[in-house]
């Protein structure tokens, strides 16, 4: 006859089948929850404004490299959603003037760029500011009330179509002429300090697009305003 009398070893306690199913179901809803959370407290600001084809100077505009609409975390109190809060309403106006696409936004954790193009701000072949060119800049200018600036960086860009003026006798001297007249702009109108304010021209040797169209041609004619973000801000 068989002992079917306990032993005294404990017995191995086992969950049922559906339990680990069930723990695998909660983890992904878990994490689907985080997921959407994270999503939802970055503002994605109008991607098609944001994202462009432009990969030019210094590769800040590489479509793989890694400026792009992003938060920051600002220890001079100046609030992420301030700032993309700014932007979007900086579009707004953009987009009532029906200029939106002249205009382009990019930023990362270094600083942040907006890149204009020629035919918004200066008269062809010149660097005659056009008079479309004031609410442009201005609010351009009213977003970077809301970022910690350590530095405006401003650059002018060109196609490669040879230019011959008295003023100009190149592309260096165009590029470089009206960088300088945006600068002296935003010193009368920004607020900033002279020496925070930088002018350079690059001609046409950092196009954002190969000069192979009148298209292209286009989006090289650009001014380009950096904004280097302050160390630690």
């Amino acid at each position: 006859m068989e002992d079917d009398e306990d032993d005294g070893a404990p017995k191995e306690i086992t969950a049922p089948g559906w339990m680990a199913t069930y723990g695998d179901l909660m983890s992904l809803l878990l994490v689907f929850f985080i997921l959407l959370v994270s999503f939802s407290s970055m503002e994605v600001v109008k991607f098609r404004q944001a994202m462009g084809s432009l990969k030019g100077g210094e590769g800040f505009f590489d479509p793989n490299s890694s400026m792009s609409p992003v938060q920051f975390n600002s220890s001079d109190g100046t609030s992420d959603m301030e700032f993309n809060q700014a932007v979007e309403e900086m579009v707004e106006e953009l987009e009532e003037q029906q200029i939106e696409n002249q205009v382009q936004v990019f930023w990362d954790k270094s600083g942040v760029r907006f890149v204009m193009q020629d035919q918004v701000l200066f008269e062809p072949g010149t660097s005659d500011l056009r008079p479309q060119f004031i609410p442009v800049i201005d609010a351009v200018l009213k977003v970077l009330t809301t970022y910690p600036v350590e530095e405006l960086r401003i650059e002018g860009h060109t196609d490669d179509a040879p230019i011959h003026t008295a003023r100009c006798p190149t592309n260096w001297e165009l590029s470089v002429d009206r960088a300088t007249r945006v600068l002296r702009y935003v010193e009368r109108t920004g607020g900033y300090e002279p020496r925070r304010l930088v002018a350079v021209g690059f001609g046409e040797f950092r196009p954002a697009v190969p000069n192979n169209s009148v298209a292209n041609r286009a989006k090289n004619r650009r001014v380009e305003i950096y904004a280097a973000r302050k160390p630690g801000a």
